[in-house]
C-alpha cells in the first residue's frame, strides 16, 4: 500500500512577536526564520513518521529546491515532484507568546497542476492506494475524480476553507478530516453534534474526524462514535499541529490499527508539536508519542 500525498510545498518565513498584529499596526519581531512548510509537505513528513512508502506530488520553483532535499531526507519519494518556472508558495507566519499564530499564504508554484500532469501521476498508482489531499493546491475537482476512477481511497482535509471545498462530492471521500470550523463551513450547522447527525445521514459511508482543539476530537462513521480528549501541555507554537494529527492518524488508521489507538497516538504526537518550534521540524517520531506521558484534560 502506497501513500500519496497530493499537496503543497512551500517556504515557510516565521516571525516571533509579542502578539499578533492588528489592522494599522506595525511592531517589531523578536526573531525570523526559514522553514520547510506547506500543508501539504508538513503532512508527508507525518505520514513518513508511521509508512515507508509516502510519495509528495506536487510543484516547486528553482528558490525551492532544498524542499526536495529535505522531504527526501525524511524519507520521502519526491518523484512527482515537479519543477516550476514560478515562485515556490510561500507562507508569511506570526507566531505570539502564547503559542497561536496567524498565516498569510501565497500559492505560487502549487497551482501549477494541469490534466496531464494529474494523469501521469495516478498512472503510476492502483486500486488500494492511499491519496492525501489538503486545499492548498489547484485542480482538486480533477483530482479527486481521478484518484476515485482509479480505486484509490480518499482521505481529506479541506482547508483552507473555500467555496469550492463546499462543493466536492463528497460520496467519493473515503475519509474526511476537519476542525469544528470546516465541519461547520461545509454543513452549514453550528451546533457540532447536529453536525455529527448531519453527516452521518448526508454521507453514510463517510468516515469523519472533527478536532476540537483543547476538547479533544471526534471519529463519526456509520456503526461507530469515538471520543478523544485532549492531552494537556505547553503550547509554544501551534503551527502544524493539526497537520502532525492527519499524518499520524491516516498513516496508522490505514495499517488496521485500531481507531482508538490512531486517535491516542494523533492527539499524542499532535501535543508533542507544539511544545516545539516550527511546523514540520516539530513532528515528533514514534519512539517520542510512545514515550509521550501527559494528563488528559
Amino acid at each position: 500500500m502506497k501513500i500519496i500525498n497530493f499537496g503543497s510545498v512551500n517556504i515557510d518565513i516565521f516571525f516571533a512577536v509579542e502578539h499578533i498584529v492588528r489592522p494599522g499596526e506595525t511592531i517589531s519581531a523578536r526573531d525570523i526564520e526559514r522553514r520547510a512548510g506547506g500543508k501539504g509537505l508538513n503532512q508527508s513528513v507525518a505520514l513518513a513518521k508511521n509508512s515507508d512508502e509516502v510519495y509528495h506530488v506536487g510543484n516547486i520553483g528553482s528558490d525551492g529546491e532544498f524542499l526536495a532535499d529535505y522531504l527526501g531526507s525524511q524519507g520521502i519519494n519526491t518523484d512527482f515532484l515537479r519543477k516550476s518556472d514560478n515562485l515556490t508558495g510561500n507562507a508569511l507566519i506570526q507566531v505570539d507568546d502564547a503559542g497561536e499564530n496567524c498565516i498569510v499564504l501565497y500559492k505560487g508554484a502549487n497551482f501549477d497542476n494541469d490534466k496531464d500532469f494529474i494523469d501521469e501521476v495516478f498512472s503510476y498508482f492502483a486500486k488500494g492506494d492511499i491519496l492525501v489531499l489538503q486545499n492548498e493546491i489547484n485542480m482538486m475537482d480533477y483530482i479527486i475524480d481521478r484518484a476515485y476512477e482509479k480505486g484509490l481511497k480518499i482521505v481529506l482535509n479541506p482547508s483552507p476553507i473555500t467555496e469550492e471545498v463546499k462543493k466536492f462530492d463528497y460520496e467519493k471521500i473515503d475519509l474526511l478530516l476537519v476542525n469544528e470550523h470546516e465541519a461547520k463551513a461545509i454543513s452549514g450547522i453550528d451546533d457540532i453534534e447536529e453536525n455529527i447527525e448531519y453527516f452521518r445521514k448526508t454521507y453514510p459511508k463517510l468516515k469523519l474526524i472533527i478536532t476540537l482543539g483543547s476538547k479533544g476530537s471526534i471519529y463519526i462513521s456509520e456503526n461507530d462514535l469515538i471520543r478523544q480528549d485532549a492531552y494537556k501541555v505547553e503550547a509554544i507554537d501551534s503551527t502544524g499541529a493539526g497537520d502532525t494529527f492527519t499524518g499520524y492518524f491516516v498513516a496508522n488508521f490505514y495499517k488496521g490499527v485500531d481507531v482508538d489507538k490512531c486517535l491516542d497516538l494523533a492527539t499524542k504526537a499532535s501535543a508533542l508539536s507544539v511544545t516545539k518550534k516550527g511546523a514540520s521540524g516539530s513532528i515528533p517520531n514514534q519512539e517520542e508519542v510512545i514515550n509521550f506521558k501527559k494528563e488528559l484534560i
